[in-house]
């Protein structure tokens, strides 16, 4: 065996990496696979506001694509009434058990919203009207409340006229009532100066688009907040998604240990992820003690209270995974932050910051002399890591044209020079790529 790899491993093992993540949160006990019976009693929705010039009153947490009937059975009887869905979730196979549900409620009480997804352009408004006419009979609905654009990645997609067009038609036979777009950020070298609040700027100022859906967490703030007052300007509702950044710090011990064991050289890359993070460790391990802080839930609370404190954000989308973590979430709806739980949260940003590439910013992208996507490298691996979707996320990754995140391994670093949040981005790339690539055994 190498001699130098050899040391190293043995350093990894007697490092404090390995401890570094995970006293500071206790674990989750919200398994993400894990379904139970519904709990006796289900908490109820306490807060609900004007759904932008949809007039409608939404419900200040919603449902993402619902993981069961069970799940979304509970969630509408606690008077969610908010769900989101597309035709891509599942193949349509997410817009049938919504479907196999409806009847058993109120359907004038329940607003959807269903998008359909283009990687160029809408091929003509009857192929956009053969798509809406297809999650309605998925749907078992008369009605669509809104239509949108899926993960809209430019400008000239904001404007797609066979969209349009297709979405007009249907709201004259009553079938669609409002028109709707979501983005996750763009990719730089697919469109450059594309950046997500150009994007989301773009709809608002379009005049079409009722309802936005958009990334917005106490990290990226900054961008996002112009873009939810502009909103504001214009009354076009605002569903928020990616709420929560907080990094699920097991992540990084398991990390070190599938490293160890297999027997493999990180590169000199991670050493220095390594010292970088040990010393904030320690100082934000100090601080969350400090405040009694002591399990993940706490901190996912401050995140999500955040978003729900925003008058601006009208639904916060949350991916509910199982009955368990139904009343942990609802618990939340109508509450505000509290000013120690946002002094934690910008503790968080302080010694943590750097384990949350920023939503839209684009930046490492166009410093990257492979033009790596890497907000979509980021997102993909979001939905491995943390909604643990990771079948859908790897097959995603595979599809990606030209390199992958396997160059980041020997790359000097030319995307954490760049980033203005001193993000290791490098790092995380590198991660991310062993997640999501095929042929490599998952370190999430």
């Amino acid at each position: 065996m190498n001699r130098k790899k050899t040391n190293r491993r043995n350093f990894i093992k007697n490092s404090s990496l390995a401890l570094m993540c995970a006293p500071i949160l206790g674990k989750s006990t919200i398994l993400p696979n894990q379904d139970t019976k519904e709990p006796q009693e289900i908490l109820k929705i306490k807060n609900y506001s004007t759904f932008g010039r949809t007039g409608f009153k939404v419900s200040d947490i919603g449902s993402g694509s619902p993981r069961s009937e069970a799940v979304l059975r509970a969630l509408l009887k606690s008077g969610v009434n908010y769900i989101d869905t597309g035709a891509d979730y599942g193949n349509g196979n997410n817009e049938r058990l919504i479907g196999r549900v409806l009847p058993e409620f109120d359907r004038k009480k329940i607003f959807i919203m269903s998008k359909i997804y283009t990687e160029t352009n809408f091929e003509s408004k009857e192929k956009v009207v053969e798509r809406i006419r297809g999650a309605l009979e998925r749907l078992g609905t008369d009605y669509i409340d809104c239509v949108g654009i899926h993960s809209a990645e430019n400008t000239r997609i904001i404007k797609d006229e066979a969209f349009h067009a297709g979405v007009e038609q249907m709201k004259a036979e009553g079938r669609v009532k409002f028109t709707g777009v979501s983005c996750h950020g763009n990719s730089w070298y697919m469109a450059p100066e594309e950046s997500l609040d150009k994007v989301l700027m773009a709809a608002v100022d379009d005049g079409r688009f009722d309802v936005i859906q958009m990334a917005y967490n106490f990290v990226n703030a900054p961008i996002a907040d112009k873009i939810l007052a502009a909103c504001e300007e214009k009354n076009i509702g605002t569903i928020i998604i990616k709420s929560n950044p907080v990094v699920i710090y097991n992540i990084l011990d398991k990390y070190v240990k599938n490293l160890e064991d297999q027997e493999k050289d990180p590169g000199e890359g991670y050493y220095a992820y390594r010292d970088r993070y040990k010393e904030r460790a320690g100082k934000a391990k100090s601080y969350f003690e400090k405040y009694g802080m002591t399990t993940e839930e706490e901190l996912i609370d401050a995140a999500t209270l955040f978003v729900l404190s925003n008058p601006q954000a009208h639904t916060v989308c949350l991916d509910i995974p199982n009955l368990t973590a139904i009343n942990p979430y609802l618990k939340l709806s109508g509450q505000i932050l509290q000013p120690t739980q946002a002094s934690l949260l910008e503790k968080y940003t302080e010694h943590f910051g750097t384990l949350n590439c920023r939503i839209g910013c684009n930046e490492c992208e166009k410093a990257c002399p492979h033009h790596l996507p890497v907000n979509t490298i980021m997102r993909y691996n979001y939905y491995f890591q943390n909604k643990k979707l990771e079948k859908e996320a790897m097959q995603l990754y595979a599809k990606i044209p030209g390199k992958n995140a396997d160059v980041c391994k020997e790359c000097q670093g030319y995307c954490e020079e760049a980033c203005p949040y001193d993000v290791s981005t490098r790092s995380l790339l590198s991660i991310a790529h062993q997640n999501l690539s095929l042929d490599q055994v998952s370190f999430a």
